[in-house]
């Protein structure tokens, strides 16, 4: 009887997050099916985790640009300009076409985009709280 409450008193911890693991069989490895879940995908797209994270550095930079710009009252802008704040057009959250116009946006900021400039840039969380 000694042994078998030793083996239940052992608490162990998830290989995810490192969290102690309270319930459940004896020699579990995780705390939850998220941290399970999280811990399977990286093993198996390791690749995939540092595309994700890379592309998100870059959305999260070009949103940092043009908040900066939109709160300095900047609504146009050309892209040499834009290029020396190193801006990457490339990277957008979503496109469309408004006729002849493209209109970008990166997360809340939504713009059109020229051969020359960076024009129209608003602030589409602003527009919902008014």
């Amino acid at each position: 009887m000694t042994t078998s409450v030793k083996y239940f008193k052992i608490r162990l911890r998830c290989i995810q997050c490192g969290n102690e693991i309270v319930s459940g069989r004896p020699d579990r490895k995780f705390c939850c099916e998220k941290c399970k879940n999280l811990w399977h995908n990286r093993k198996r797209y390791p690749l995939r985790q540092g595309l994700e994270t890379a592309v998100l550095r870059v959305l999260d930079k070009n949103h940092a640009i043009l908040d900066r710009l939109y709160k300095m009252g900047v609504t146009s802008i050309d892209r040499i300009t834009l290029s020396n704040l190193e801006f990457d057009p490339h990277f957008v959250t979503s496109y469309r076409r408004a006729g002849r116009r493209q209109v970008f946006a990166i997360f809340d900021m939504q713009y059109e985009l020229t051969s020359a400039r960076l024009k129209n840039l608003q602030c589409l969380s602003e527009k919902e709280e008014e």
